[in-house]
């Protein structure tokens, strides 16, 4: 530990612009120091310094009573850039004019101390997984209200101080308004009274201070009543500079507020880390320790007595968190809490709001982490201790804690003995005291039985027999229980009683359906004497569709062993009114689970139209007035085909697809096969001549051909350029939509009518198949290559021998 603190730096210093000028170049490995933009703090005040400043500025130090050792203390806690190739950087924002001092080794000290903590509370991860820090999280987020301001109100006990701008306005017999700044020596300049010290005095205060100074000069400020008025406020507030150091998550210098309090300043910045204290927060002026603030106070009870009003160069040191101890279980406030060295288990109690009533304070869980002279290599690192909760609260002896423990209260368990439960088809259901109640008192006065649905000839009681594991069944008639209380009996604890529905008797949701032509079809409860005009009434009567002369009625057979047939068909006829009187229609009566089938009727046919297009006389939209109706009976009523019609390419569309059909042969022989039925829906197309073939696919030149009576196929192929390379087959689509395929190349040449299609395909391309060897061709032929090689070989020997 080092044997001196960074306030006694500050004591030495008469400005914090020196201490951190002093600190940033004994810091800097390359002698760099830098500084942002800033309204308070100008770029232009400082530049690069040399190695000869380093000296100079240890010789200052040592003037000021620092040691070498000191000296040397500073530099390696804060230099050793060597490692960390860091810089300190005072760095200033806009507008909040703050400046931070970042020590580089912060993120490595930290880093150390949360690996220490992982490590050792590693074992109890289960046990304190998810139990938060308490009083860390009100400082997640910042509002806006705790930014510093540079304008505002301020109240009377207000200090003012060097920069401060007030602003002094007198009116009535005189006027003038003067913005007077406080210099460095805490004085204002008022015209005409002159200097006037104002640094140190409350505002209230200094403002009758001002007026009773300015009444010498304008009695009518002193007059009663008044003719002269004055009036002092702050025009714009000067900036604290203050250092946060310790654990926070950024230590350095920050602007804040000059009405700020510690609490504001932590607040404002973040508040500490939650290896940072809560308890136990440091406030130093001058070198010396003004107060020690506790932030549980704010947080449990909304004041704080030893929070302080921050003054210029005021130090907030927070150290790390001191004792801490869990708890858990069967607490208002389970959370993670840190004690002050002489506080214990009742002030834990206190912090974590006690313990409800739901609590077993027979005993409670103490989770302890052995300190370091008690651990042994055969024993684990953690014990659990039995605690007598109950033997502490009588008595009020506090328990002594440890750093690291965990306490955990146990709840209360489900411990109900006097009870019985009543269960079923009763109003009031539920749990009920056993103590002297009757069988026949919980049923009838407590319970009462629904009298719709509640199965009088039968209960269960059930009660637990001494082994505690078995049962016993003991039925009850509830009708011989309500007259007659012989039957009676005393309640057990822990008995059950169950009050049946009379659904288990024999079925109650009796069921009939409808479907079909009626506006609501449905299923509905089934009611004595029901019949199908009923149920049609019920479901809303017929649909203009319906059929109403007569239903059926499909009806499951209840004996099927004695019968083949698993449903029969009843036929009911209607009359032609829903007479419900009709006492005829009353005799067949609906039974469970009956199904009625309103039928359409076949004599209404709805959108029974043929739309009619293209080359005929009177085009639009037909109805087909008869069952049978054709394609010639539709043609003629259409006024039959205009004189430039080519019928041998009408064609009619029927669900999207194309009926294939010889018109001429329709039209000329109505008894013809090629004269079709014609179905609601159908459209019918009849185009005009189009004195053309069209060739198109695997030819040279495709396009459309004048028409030849006298050419065929394969003519208006030549004339297309002829069959393209690898021409498979052709395909004659006549106007009608039949289609003839013939080879490319034949003796077929069939003769092609005025708007054909003539298309040529083509062949597919051979995949080769993969090469699974030489063939027999190469085998031999290399073989032969190589003969030949030999006796040429043998030749050239021969010769030169």
């Amino acid at each position: 530990m080092l044997n001196f603190s960074i306030q006694r730096i500050i004591n030495k210093f008469s400005q914090p612009l020196e201490l951190i000028l002093f600190l940033a170049l004994t810091i800097s490995a390359q002698n760099f120091f830098s500084i942002s933009d800033s309204k308070s703090l100008s770029s232009e005040s400082f530049q690069p310094y040399d190695s000869s400043k380093i000296s100079e500025y240890e010789k200052q130090a040592r003037m000021q009573g620092y040691s070498d050792e000191q000296i040397d203390l500073i530099k390696s806690r804060y230099g050793n850039t060597s490692k960390t190739a860091n810089k300190s950087v005072i760095q200033t924002t806009e507008p909040d004019y703050s400046y931070q001092l970042k020590d580089s080794t912060a993120t490595k000290s930290d880093s150390i101390n949360n690996a220490f903590t992982d490590s050792v509370y590693s074992e109890q991860e289960d046990h304190l997984e998810s139990v938060p820090y308490f009083g860390y999280s009100i400082f997640k987020q910042i509002p806006e209200a705790f930014k510093p301001n540079t304008v505002g109100p301020v109240d009377p006990g207000y200090i003012v101080g060097p920069g401060d701008v007030l602003r002094l306005a007198v009116w009535g017999q005189v006027e003038f308004q003067y913005e007077l700044t406080v210099n460095n020596e805490g004085k204002i300049f008022i015209p005409v009274a002159g200097q006037v010290h104002v640094t140190g005095i409350p505002f209230i205060e200094l403002q009758n201070k001002i007026k009773m100074l300015l009444s010498r000069h304008y009695s009518g400020l002193a007059s009663n009543p008044p003719r002269t008025f004055l009036d002092l406020t702050v025009a714009q507030l000067r900036p604290l500079r203050i250092f946060i150091m310790g654990e926070v998550k950024s230590p350095g210098g920050y602007t804040v507020s000059s009405y700020a309090t510690t609490f504001n300043a932590l607040y404002s910045v973040g508040g500490p880390l939650t290896q940072g204290t809560l308890r136990n927060i440091k406030v130093l002026r001058n070198g010396e320790e003004i107060t020690t603030v506790d932030l549980y106070q704010y947080l449990l009870t909304g004041k704080c007595t030893t929070d302080v009003r921050l003054q210029n160069n005021d130090v907030i040191f927070v150290p790390k968190r001191g004792k801490t101890v869990t708890t858990t279980g069967s607490v208002f406030r389970p959370a993670i809490y840190e004690l002050k060295d002489d506080e214990n288990l009742k002030s834990l109690l206190d912090y974590c709001g006690s313990i409800p009533t739901s609590t077993n304070i027979d005993r409670a869980l103490i989770h302890r982490i052995l300190p370091f002279d008690q651990r042994q290599l055969t024993k684990s690192v953690i014990n659990i201790i039995d605690l007598d909760l109950k033997k502490h609260l009588e008595s009020g002896e506090d328990y002594i804690l440890c750093d690291g423990d965990s306490l955990d209260i146990i709840p209360l368990t489900n411990d109900l003995h006097n009870y019985v439960r009543l269960d079923g088809a009763v109003y009031y259901p539920g749990v009920y005291q056993s103590d002297n109640l009757s069988l026949s008192e919980l049923i009838f006065n407590y319970g009462k039985p629904i009298e719709k649905t509640a199965y009088m000839k039968r209960a269960d009681l059930i009660r637990l027999n001494d082994d505690l594991i078995t049962t016993t069944l003991f039925p009850v008639d509830l009708d011989s229980l309500k007259v007659d209380k012989s039957n009676d009996m005393k309640l057990q604890a822990g008995d059950e009683i169950i009050v049946y529905e009379k659904s288990i008797e024999k079925p109650t949701d009796l069921l009939v359906t409808i479907e079909g032509e009626v506006k609501n079809p449905d299923t509905f409860t089934l009611d004595i004497n029901m019949t199908v005009m009923d149920l049609l009434i019920r479901a809303g009567g017929f649909t203009r569709n319906a059929y109403r002369k007569s239903v059926d009625v499909y009806r499951l057979i209840e004996n099927r062993e004695t019968h083949d047939t698993l449903i029969k068909v009843f036929k009911i006829n209607l009359p032609d009114s829903l007479d419900f009187t009709d006492q005829n229609q009353r005799l067949f009566q609906l039974k469970d689970r009956d199904r009625i089938i309103v039928r359409p009727d076949p004599n209404i046919v709805i959108n029974n139209y043929v739309i009619i297009d293209g080359l005929v006389k009177y085009r639009g939209k037909y109805a087909i007035e008869k069952r049978g109706e054709r394609l010639s009976d539709l043609i003629k009523r259409a006024g039959g085909l205009m004189p430039d019609a080519f019928p041998e390419g009408a064609k009619i569309i029927r669900n999207n697809k194309r009926v294939v059909v010889n018109f001429i042969r329709a039209l000329q022989n109505t008894e013809s096969k090629e004269n079709v039925l014609i179905q609601k829906g159908d459209s019918i197309f009849v185009p005009v001549r189009p004195n053309a073939v069209y060739v198109h696919g695997n030819v040279n030149n495709s396009g459309l051909f004048s028409y030849d009576k006298n050419s065929r196929a394969r003519d208006y192929i030549d004339r297309a350029g002829g069959l393209a390379d690898s021409s498979h087959f052709i395909l004659i689509k006549s106007p009608n939509g039949e289609t003839e395929k013939i080879r490319k190349r034949g003796f077929s040449n069939p003769r092609v009518y005025d708007g054909t299609e003539i298309f040529v395909t083509k062949e597919k391309p051979k995949e080769k198949a993969e090469k699974q060897g030489p063939t027999i061709g190469e085998v031999i032929r290399d073989t032969l290559a190589i003969i030949t090689s030999a006796v040429t070989v043998i030749t050239l020997v021969v010769k030169l021998k």
